[in-house]
């Protein structure tokens, strides 16, 4: 098996967190490896550029602009070891046929799971009767919470963080429900699909937002009529884009009805400004941006890409290749 010329570019602190001892050295066992560089300009001065075939990035990796590309003729594979490529590739990359790897998928069960530790806090009570007693020193008097059977799950938009939502919620006997405009009716097996945003919020005890957040064309896709659906102790989780929700609409909401609960992971802008109403409702927690991978849930990022480095090599077809339109629809 031959071994072509690779290069790091990324953040030290993600090399550090996402790849461990044996990832880096199974790395440096199948690729020419070039030092590790951390910005643009630090790549640009290598002077093995020309011949780099493999770039191994992640997070603080820098968007591979037409400039760049031109100074690495031999580039035939893009290793990202985190989520969405959107910010990275260029009409220009895609025009190379240059493949691109993401780990996204390997990012995506910490979210998922995350998801289904507050659906379970959100159906038994736990926000409302932990933020309850910290404000009054009392028990909320009607606290029975909905239950975490049985009850009925509303998804918005059926990708990968979704689906693998809906496959944890199922051994609770929850009723899922999905609102994705880009999903097949086959492709919607074991879930109710809905017509309409409005329709799914209404019919749902817990709303999760999965939606990839498209600028210009999404934009507070959640609205003031979707929201106002929400039934009686309701509770909305956003892991996706703060921009996808009329937050401004949703503070107004939560003002009004104190039986709701939003669980806010992503904001915008993050972290809310100084002065935001989102830090001051009582129905409100904030997450800052935790549910990705975190901690020692980041190695199986840097396994995910090496086994896809080792896929490459011995001519077998890559499993989370991404393509220019996929691309387009991730978060």
């Amino acid at each position: 098996m031959r071994t072509p010329v690779g290069s790091y570019l990324l953040d030290p602190s993600a090399l550090e967190t996402v790849f461990g001892p044996s990832e880096q050295q199974r790395l440096s066992d199948l690729l020419d490896i070039d030092d590790v560089h951390t910005t643009k300009e630090s790549l640009l001065d290598s002077p093995r550029l020309s011949e780099v075939e493999v770039l191994v990035g992640g997070w603080g990796t820098p968007r591979l602009t037409p400039e760049l590309l031109d100074r690495m003729p031999a580039l035939r594979l893009v290793l990202y070891s985190a989520g969405s490529v959107r910010h990275l590739v260029t009409e220009e990359f895609w025009q190379r046929g240059i493949a691109v790897v993401s780990a996204a998928d390997a990012n995506n069960e910490p979210v998922a799971e995350y998801v289904l530790a507050n659906t379970v806090l959100a159906l038994t009570g736990e926000h409302r009767s932990s933020a309850h007693l910290r404000a009054t020193h009392t028990f909320l008097p009607d606290h029975t919470g909905l239950g975490m059977y049985d009850r009925r799950i509303g998804l918005v938009g059926f990708g990968s963080i979704a689906r693998k939502v809906a496959d944890r919620l199922r051994r609770f006997g929850h009723h899922i429900g999905v609102w994705d405009p880009y999903l097949e009716a086959r492709d919607a097996v074991g879930v109710h699909q809905y017509r309409t945003l409005t329709d799914l919020f209404a019919e749902s005890d817990v709303v999760s937002i999965h939606a990839p957040w498209i600028p210009g064309e999404n934009d507070k896709l959640v609205g003031a009529e979707a929201l106002r659906a929400l039934p009686r102790g309701a509770t909305l989780i956003n892991t996706a884009r703060g921009a996808l929700v009329d937050e401004e609409a949703l503070v107004d909401l939560l003002r009004e009805r104190e039986d709701l609960y939003a669980v806010l992971d992503v904001t915008w802008p993050e972290p809310p400004p100084d002065g935001s109403p989102l830090y001051e409702l009582g129905n409100v927690k904030l997450t800052g941006h935790i549910a990705g991978s975190i901690g020692t849930e980041r190695r199986s990022l840097g396994r995910l890409v090496v086994g896809e480095l080792e896929r490459w090599l011995t001519d077998r077809p890559l499993e989370h290749q991404v393509t220019e339109a996929a691309a387009r629809l991730r978060a």
